[in-house]
């Protein structure tokens, strides 16, 4: 499934005011690169859940991300943090980051849904409220 990116007011104010500050007589070669920059960040992204792999569809690059490097994604905001591979992370803003994160959850067998985030399954605790046992006669009246 594909999702697309959220929209960004803040890249979008930073664009007014470098247009701004060119037509106020800044220094085209300060402006030039910073509205470029600008610019990119702006152009809208898109994430596609495929079968072997998250993609990230970016303005000059696609990036493949394999579901099993994916070591947990936490929903923060309205963006999501995925933490891959050995020390990586990457922020993403789907438009629908709770049905980004149940798709995620069913192309990756290996996390399992903890609230808001995805976790590696063998970090998953359940906690019970059930009275527990007594071991070693402790609390037995012994």
């Amino acid at each position: 499934m594909t999702y697309s990116s959220r929209f960004d007011w803040c890249v979008c104010a930073g664009i007014v005011l470098t247009v701004t500050a060119v037509v106020l007589g800044a220094s085209y070669w300060v402006c030039g690169p910073v509205l470029l920059v600008l610019l990119l960040c702006a152009y809208p992204k898109s994430y596609h859940t495929a079968d072997g792999a998250l993609v990230i569809h970016e303005p000059l690059a696609e990036r493949r991300i394999p579901y099993r490097v994916i070591a947990a994604a936490v929903r923060e905001g309205g963006r999501v943090r995925l933490r891959f591979g050995l020390d990586s992370q990457l922020w993403i803003a789907p438009c629908d980051a709770g049905a980004f994160l149940g798709d995620v959850a069913a192309h990756a067998p290996h996390l399992v849904r903890r609230g808001d985030e995805l976790v590696l399954r063998d970090r998953h605790v359940e906690y019970s409220f059930t009275k527990p046992r007594r071991a070693y006669g402790v609390g037995t009246g012994v």
